[in-house]
């Protein structure tokens, strides 16, 4: 029987889309040294530490001595031999290996990589003549129910392709939770993404690249995976070329929706009928050297209404650096308005590291991904010890790898950020935090004066 004409078609538009697309996506496998908190350089990744290379298929945790692997896809972007792949897949390699699709091997360096939208640029020492670069197509113009494929080399495999549709597409927010805070849009697809896709293109029935493949999502559902849309991915390459890393504009705050909160927090906000919840202000940040404090309501930026933590994030990335925006305010019920000029926005060794390093541990967020992955309850916020230093003041006071800090000083802890912020203040007598280790939960003592 043979088959219906539009089958073939579309087996045809499947297989031309491979076809075009697979001289331009690489193989890359990287190797890792175990990193040391005591000797950690800049160029070290937090994000990436041993203890969770296990979740994100770059090998098992840290049980011997020896270097960890790790494999991912990426995008050839030029003749030159710029590829474009996730900052995750490449953070920490002492060495980068890249293998096309024709089998030949070439070393790579690392140009640059943004943890704020989990993208990175590697460059081959020897680019072949012959190099392929791939297509980029316009992911604005992307579709929910439009044919994309899916290439990469999965779970070590050579290059695979999967096929699906774009399931969704919108704004990051409470729902939808991506790799980095500055990927502002995501694309949904249903089609097969494993371990070692990371990196690799997500691409339309014409051979153009719309997004670059970055999580894995499964629940009850079902199996989903989300890309960077293109557009941004090429701004933020693009950045890395030119200068070896990307600026943002920041205002200082941590922002959550107020349909987030619990009820007897919402009624200690009388006045409010929409807005977003400052939970913490960045102590020397922009926002708290003009005044705004830790309990504010922002209802609008420049006049624009202010609905989710989200549009705060996405108007101030729209911003230069050093401009200066008005921000409306209810505080205590009463409206204000205080203008913030936006500073650039610390890197995340200077963020989240150096108060925690100074400790002898190292943090990560724990998203409801990891936390899945690790047997915790989805819900559960707080900040994932990765790596605690032998001879410490973490190791003596009895922190391990994977105990997740779930509060400091009564306060409760939801990021990194906040733990490094809160462990990092003056306190007499050193912090009371609340951790929720193997044995169960319990309170130690860090810090101290």
């Amino acid at each position: 029987m043979e088959a219906p004409s539009e089958a073939r078609v579309l087996s045809a538009a499947f297989s031309a889309a491979a076809r075009a697309l697979r001289p331009s996506v690489v193989r890359i496998d990287v190797e890792i040294e175990h990193p040391r908190v005591s000797d950690r350089g800049e160029d070290d990744d937090d994000d990436m530490a041993p203890f969770f290379r296990h979740f994100f298929g770059q090998g098992m945790p840290n049980q011997a001595p020896g270097p960890q692997h790790g494999t991912g896809s990426g995008v050839v972007m030029d003749a030159r031999g710029d590829i474009v792949t996730n900052r995750h897949v490449v953070s920490g390699a002492n060495k980068v290996k890249v293998t096309l699709n024709d089998g030949r091997e070439f070393t790579a360096k690392t140009l640059g990589t943004d943890a704020e939208t989990d993208v990175a640029v590697i460059r081959l020492e020897k680019p072949p003549a012959d190099l392929v670069a791939a297509r980029l197509g316009d992911s604005e113009k992307l579709d929910v129910g439009e044919w994309v494929l899916a290439v990469g080399s999965p779970l070590g495999l050579d290059q695979t392709v999967t096929a699906g549709i774009v399931s969704g597409m919108g704004k990051v927010g409470r729902h939808v939770q991506m790799s980095g805070g500055r990927v502002r849009h995501y694309i949904q697809t249903d089609a097969k993404i494993n371990p070692g896709n990371s990196g690799g293109p997500l691409v339309n029935l014409s051979a153009e690249v719309v997004g670059i493949n970055t999580l894995i999502n499964t629940g009850p559902g079902g199996a989903y995976g989300f890309a960077i849309p293109i557009n941004q991915v090429r701004m933020v390459a693009g950045s890395l070329l030119k200068e070896g890393r990307v600026r943002y504009a920041y205002l200082g705050v941590l922002v959550g929706d107020i349909e987030g909160l619990d009820p007897n927090k919402k009624a200690q906000l009388p006045g409010v009928d929409h807005g977003v919840f400052v939970s913490q202000v960045t102590p020397g940040g922009p926002a708290g050297k003009a005044g705004m404090r830790a309990g504010d309501v922002i209802t609008e930026i420049d006049g624009r209404k202010m609905e989710a933590s989200g549009d705060v994030i996405d108007y101030v990335s729209s911003r230069a650096i050093g401009s200066r925006v008005s921000v409306s305010l209810v505080r205590d019920g009463k409206p204000q308005k205080i203008a913030v000029e936006l500073g650039e926005l610390p890197s995340v060794d200077a963020r989240a590291g150096a108060p925690a390093q100074k400790l002898g541990l190292a943090l990560q967020t724990l998203t409801p991904e990891l936390a899945q992955s690790m047997g915790i309850e989805r819900g559960t916020r707080g900040a994932v010890v990765a790596e605690v230093a032998a001879g410490g003041a973490a190791a003596a006071a009895g922190v391990h790898e994977g105990d997740v800090i779930l509060e400091i000083d009564r306060q409760r802890i939801t990021t990194a950020e906040e733990a490094a912020n809160a462990l990092g203040a003056h306190r007499s007598g050193g912090h009371l935090v609340r951790i929720r280790g193997a044995t169960g939960t319990r309170f130690i003592t860090l810090g101290s004066d």
